[in-house]
């Protein structure tokens, strides 16, 4: 090896270590400059640390795992070692020279200079990154350091500062203190909250009258109150709760800026602990032209509204024929495709002789852009006198497409991930009615263990779709299909044949759906599907495997039913309230979900349905039973990076009628990664029963008839590396149960005096890597409590054998995509 080389490598092991262990070289122009470290605020008891946190920009150098280790850092010196600035100068300048000689050469052919332009640009602009942001290793591998700056540091506590001034905290004060440790800067700012402020009167002024009753209608909803503390943000979010009210009730023209604060701080308190000040609210009239006297905001009449298909961008007018058409007032006018008047009538809220909505205006936007039919929606108004002249344009997606995916599929339940692949086709405005037609063609191949033994086995999938939605309710009373068009109606008839062949069976089942749906706001949601037929069969089943399901029936397991020739038919309903917007910090949400679920209604009602049906497919197996679920969630965030989560769980399924139990599609199971992570998949329960152990030692699935379970979780920050490195701390609880018979008695019923130590306790820590457009996740749940033992077996935990599933306790591994709740 020569002696530049060696030279090299040293350079590459010192400068990483030297990056590892937080201390950065530092050249001679370089002597006098420290390193940026934490950050911390200090002496704040009202304002919280998150939101003094976010007004400070700038950011110490990355660490690894929250220790004082910094590979960003370590791979951008490493790069300066080998990095030429002069060298890579040069290099840009010839080129630049390069391409003038070019361009010169070829300035009277224009075809050849843009292309010599194309070539060129790309290289020229490589060439600048290299010279302004370093090479590979300094620009996308590494990160440059973050140096301390003083001025910076007092900006810092300026701008918090003025951020407690704006929350009512007029005579705060902050400062700050550095501490140097290892060439690293630490930052600590001292916060003097004092005394706070609060409001005592809240008055309007306002010069119209007819403003001065819509304001005095809604002060109820008005975001200044009395005896809150003084809050800059919510002066604000008056005045665009004045603005957007005013624009709800005809007033186009209005705008925030007529509204203006007066603050009267002059009030003597007896309470020194706190100061008050009066508050008045003035709305002012728009400044009137010259010798007309005092003017007057407008309320603005809608007069005519247009609603206009264009053609594709790429392609002129000229090319398609117009067609023009009323419905309701509204004119329609179509260029090159047809849509039903009658349906876009219902979706524009918009409407002639009516007072101006901003409301109405974009509630129209968005349930034109929810059908899935127009690239985009635009729209503008004219104004004469009060009058508006509303338009809406938009262009048509196309009425065709394909798409196609392939991939891994990631299920957890005894399975290996395996490719997957998925075509789809749609259809769009069908009948010219905004309907939109999709067939969906899957197959995929996993690998899977037996039911019998701990062998993989290779399985495959394969799943026709296809559904027919309509962007309304589709009722035999016509007046009630276009009434609801605010509320994002859509009708959707399906049906679906899916086949699955493994070793131990072949099953296929056939499904037909029709599901109405509303959506009246973004929070809310209901569903409701009237029919819902299914037709199961198997039509192979494996000798040994059928013993099995056998030896389980006569142990209490109904696994059996799952695989005989069945009807199954159910009318379902469904809502969801959900706030959580998932995407950003988090925020303070919730989530509900209400389901509720009839099996074999029509039984009772038409008797002689049942025969009918096994006259055309054959002797199948029915069911009647009632199905409820309730799933509630809590989020809240504890900082801009960090959430505790809650969750309740629970349902229950009885059956009645010809069936003596439900399907066990329809059945509660615990255990896995979106319940009790402690245990394995659907193995938790019933109740305190033995776990039902094949001769394989491989342990079953296990039903019951009633669910109760519940969550924390805890999720923080923990690194970023390509990505949001996160983690979580959870405690789960629950079990499922069956209801008790008379015949007989089992561990696994429910009891009220018992069941509260048939509550499984399991633990863990999560790791999961949130790459923005999806969450890769990783749980480790250990047991707290079995039921089944009636003790605590944490102490049972082999930490020599973590993982493996066949010791009382173990480290179970969950793998999903996505949070759990």
């Amino acid at each position: 090896m020569t002696s530049k080389r060696c030279v090299l490598l040293i350079c590459f092991f010192g400068l990483f270590l030297a990056g590892l262990s937080g201390c950065a070289p530092q050249s001679v122009t370089e002597s006098r400059r420290y390193l940026l470290g934490i950050s911390t605020i200090k002496g704040n008891k009202v304002i919280k640390d998150d939101e003094l946190e976010a007004l400070i920009p700038q950011k110490p150098n990355r660490r690894f795992l929250g220790l004082p280790i910094f590979p960003y850092l370590a791979l951008y010196q490493v790069g300066q070692v080998v990095y030429n600035r002069e060298e890579k100068q040069r290099k840009l300048s010839e080129i630049t020279q390069e391409y003038q000689q070019q361009a010169a050469l070829y300035a009277d052919d224009l075809n050849k200079l843009k292309r010599i332009q194309r070539r060129y640009g790309k290289r020229i602009e490589r060439a600048r990154r290299k010279v302004e942001e370093g090479n590979f290793m300094m620009r996308v591998l590494g990160e440059p350091p973050v140096y301390f700056n003083e001025a910076d540091a007092s900006r810092n506590a300026d701008k918090m500062r003025n951020y407690l001034f704006n929350n009512g905290f007029f005579n705060a004060s902050v400062s700050f203190r550095t501490d140097t440790i290892f060439q690293r800067v630490k930052v600590d700012y001292h916060v003097k909250e004092n005394r706070p402020t609060y409001l005592r009167n809240i008055s309007y002024q306002v010069r119209d009258f007819n403003i001065d009753s819509l304001l005095q209608r809604s002060k109820k909803e008005a975001d200044l109150k009395p005896l809150q503390r003084y809050d800059g943000d919510a002066f604000e979010s008056e005045r665009i709760r004045v603005e957007t009210l005013l624009r709800n009730n005809g007033y186009y023209g209005f705008s925030r800026q007529y509204i203006s604060y007066l603050v009267n701080d002059t009030i003597s308190f007896a309470d020194t602990s706190r100061k008050m000040v009066d508050i008045l609210v003035r709305v002012d009239n728009p400044p009137a032209p010259a010798g007309q006297g005092q003017a007057k905001h407008t309320a603005y009449t809608v007069e005519s509204v247009t609603f206009e298909v264009l053609p594709p961008a790429t392609l002129p007018d000229s090319l398609f024929r117009k067609d023009t058409t009323t419905w309701n007032g509204i004119n329609y006018i179509f260029t090159g495709r047809q849509f039903s008047p009658r349906i876009l009538n219902s979706k524009i809220r918009i409407r002639p002789g009516q007072l101006y909505s901003q409301e109405d205006e974009r509630l129209t936007q968005r349930q034109l852009s929810l059908m899935d039919q127009f690239r985009f929606v635009n729209y503008g108004f004219d104004s004469t006198g009060n009058r508006l002249h509303g338009h809406f344009r938009a262009i048509p997606l196309d009425k065709y497409q394909i798409s196609a995916d392939v991939g891994l599929n990631v299920i957890q339940i005894q399975q290996t991930p395996g490719p997957f692949a998925n075509l789809s086709y749609k259809i769009r405005n069908v009948f010219n009615g905004l309907e939109n037609f999709e067939v969906n063609l899957r197959g995929g191949i996993e690998a899977v263990t037996g039911f019998s033994d701990a062998r993989l086995y290779r399985s495959q999938e394969f799943s026709l779709n296809s559904s027919l939605q309509f962007p309304q309710l589709l009722a035999p009373v016509g007046g009630i299909r276009y009434q609801l068009g605010k509320f994002s109606p859509t009708t959707q008839v399906s049906a679906g044949y899916n086949y699955v062949n493994r070793p131990e069976y072949t099953r296929t089942s056939v499904k037909s759906a029709l599901t109405y749906s509303l959506q009246p706001s973004l929070t809310r949601f209901y569903n409701l599907s009237i029919i819902d037929l299914n037709i199961i069969n198997t039509s192979r089943l494996n000798p040994s495997f059928r013993n099995l399901l056998d030896t389980l029936q006569l142990q209490g397991n109904n696994l059996i039913n799952s695989f005989r020739k069945s009807f199954v038919s159910d009318i379902n309903f469904s809502y969801v309230y959900n706030t959580n917007t998932l995407l950003g910090a988090p925020t303070k949400a919730q989530y509900l979900r209400l389901a509720v679920e009839s099996g074999g209604t029509t039984l009772g009602i038409f008797p002689g349905q049942q025969r009918l049906i096994q006259n055309l497919f054959g002797d199948l197996q029915f069911f009647q039973y009632i199905r409820l679920n309730a799933d509630y969630r809590r989020y809240w965030p504890v900082n801009s990076r960090a959430s505790f989560v809650a969750r309740v769980n629970a349902g229950s399924v009885h059956s009645y009628g010809v069936s003596s139990v439900p399907p066990y599609e329809k059945y509660f199971f615990a255990g896995g990664s979106n319940s009790i992570r402690a245990w394995l998949p659907r193995r938790l329960g019933p109740g305190s029963a033995r776990p039902r152990i094949t001769s394989s030692n491989l342990q079953v699935e296990a039903p019951g008839e009633l669910l109760l379970e519940g969550n924390l979780e805890y999720r923080g920050f923990l690194a970023e590396f390509f990505g949001n490195l996160n983690y979580a701390l959870f405690i789960d609880a629950g079990n499922v149960w069956n209801f008790p018979r008379a015949s007989s008695e089992s561990p696994g019923d429910f009891d009220w005096r018992t069941f509260s130590s048939q509550i499984a306790v399991g633990t863990g820590f999560g790791i999961r890597y949130d790459f923005s457009y999806f969450v890769l996740r990783f749980d480790f749940g250990v047991k707290v409590y079995d039921p089944y033992l009636k003790e605590f077996v944490l102490d049972d935990l082999n930490r020599r054998r973590l993982f493996d599933t066949r010791q009382p306790n173990f480290l179970n591994l969950n793998l999903g995509v996505g949070y759990p709740f």
